[in-house]
Parts: C-alpha cells; structure tokens; sequence
C-alpha cells in the first residue's frame, strides 16, 4: 500500500493498485476520436461483452415493445436501431460501472460520476460541445479519489466529510497525499492515454478561473449543477462557489427557458436511468 504524500511521478504504482481500466472504453474512445468510425466498429466491440449486449438488447427491445414489434436477438441489429450515440453511453457507462465496482468509493461515487455525466452533456448539448466528450469528462471527471479510497480509505472519508462543511477538499486533499484528485485523476487520464481534452476537463472541473475551453467550462459547471440538483440526494451536495468565467464563457443564463428545461431533463434522465 502507498504511503501518504505519495509524488505525482508514482502515478503507475497508483494506477496498478486500481482494477485494470475497462480495454472497451479505451477501444471506444479511440473511435471517438476516429471520425471515420463506423456504427459497425462500435457493434463489435458489444458484441464481445454479454453485459454491453444485453444493455443494448434491452432497449432496442424496449423501444420495438412500445410499438409492438417482436424483439431482436442480434445485438448489431439492437445497435443500429438505439443509435451510435446512445450505444457509446452504454458502452462507456457499463464499463464505469464495472471499473468502479468493485467495493472502492461506495454507491454514491459512481451515482454521483453518472450525474455529472448527464448534466455535463446536457449542458453541452446547449452549448455545441461533443456530447460524447462531455458525457465521458463526466462520468471520469473524480476518478482520482479512487486512488485515495485504495491508499488511506478512513483518512480520506473524514477529510471528505470535514471538506463537506468547509468546502476545503482540494486543500485537504493535497495535505494528505501531496496531491488533489484533479491532479491526480488528470494524471491517471494520462497514464490511461485518454484523449487531451478530456484530461485537460478532469484537471479543471473543480477550477474558478477562465477555463480552457468549451468542454472544460462544461465539465465544472456539469460537477456544480449535478450538486445543485441534489443528484443523488445527499447532504454532501453543496454549492459553496461557481465558476463565472465558465458561465460567461458558455452564455448560460441560469433563469433562461433553455436551462430550466435543461434541469428538467438532467432530473427525468438521472431518475430513469438510477444514475445513468
């Protein structure tokens, strides 16, 4: 086990306590990044994962049900008919889900990680930023706090809950182990060659000045309104600050029809899908 003030620089030793990170997402998210990926590709990535198969068959099955239709047994037919987009989300949010559950971090950090991910791309859908980008900063923007459940689980529960009065997290955080779970996370992105932007969300996501893009200004933001929410209900969930540069810098207007009916959305998405 590390020891706490662990550097930055023994980020692979942190990497190799953590379950080995989802091949599908990596796969997934070099043909996110492959513009000529076909609908094709991704379906043969479920088709070698009996719980991504059954996620989709399942709503393929459901959508032919509501008009009724017999059900489908092919998952690349299921594929075609729910969409590239929606077949991404279950791919990245089964494998989260598998990453993540293994007993480290509890049911409220992988609901929690579902709900940033809903209102980030919600919030991105609004403000022309990849949904797909948005949805996977999201649902990855704390998985630095993994580390800290694996090297000191009890040291990082009670600065989790003083931080949860204070709002003093990162600061806690960097004290006990050398290091935030922004850093941190960004750090494990990167040993997990994830896309630079989306390493670049997962360091700013708790930032208060400008932010370097669309997708980072939608990641923080996404983070404060799945809090704001209360999505998941608990009493961790408050708002001390945001980031005004990230609003300006997006154009949002909190009290605008577009965002009130966003917030309705992020509710209705979060309460149907458990978390994602």
């Amino acid at each position: 086990m590390l020891k706490l003030q662990q550097p930055l620089d023994d980020i692979e030793a942190m990497g190799g306590l953590l379950p080995p990170f989802p091949k599908v997402i990596l796969q997934l998210l070099d043909l996110l990044r492959d513009e000529e990926a076909s609908m094709d590709m991704l379906a043969r990535l479920v088709r070698h994962d009996p719980v991504i198969s059954g996620n989709v068959l399942g709503i393929a099955n459901h959508i032919r049900r509501l008009h009724a239709q017999s059900d489908l047994a092919d998952p690349y037919a299921a594929a075609s008919l729910i969409g590239i987009n929606r077949l991404r989300k279950i791919v990245v949010t089964v494998g989260m889900n598998r990453f993540m559950g293994r007993g480290i971090g509890g049911d409220f950090f992988f609901h929690h990680s579902c709900a940033v991910a809903i209102t980030s791309q919600e919030i991105g859908l609004m403000c022309d930023v990849s949904c797909d980008e948005a949805y996977i900063s999201g649902i990855l923007h704390d998985v630095g706090q993994l580390c800290f459940h694996v090297i000191n689980e009890s040291a990082f529960a009670q600065a989790y809950h003083q931080a949860s009065m204070d709002g003093r997290l990162l600061e806690r955080e960097s004290e006990l182990f050398g290091a935030d779970h922004c850093e941190v996370g960004a750090k494990l992105a990167e040993f997990w060659y994830l896309p630079d932007n989306v390493v670049s969300a997962i360091r700013t996501h708790h930032d208060v000045t400008a932010p370097e893009g669309n997708l980072q200004a939608v990641v923080c933001l996404g983070e404060t309104l799945a809090r704001a929410l209360d999505m998941p209900p608990s009493p961790k969930n408050r708002v001390l600050s945001i980031n005004q540069p990230a609003v300006d810098m997006l154009g949002i207007q909190w009290d605008s029809p577009e965002m009130l009916d966003c917030f309705g959305r992020c509710r209705a998405r979060f309460l149907q899908g458990a978390g994602c």
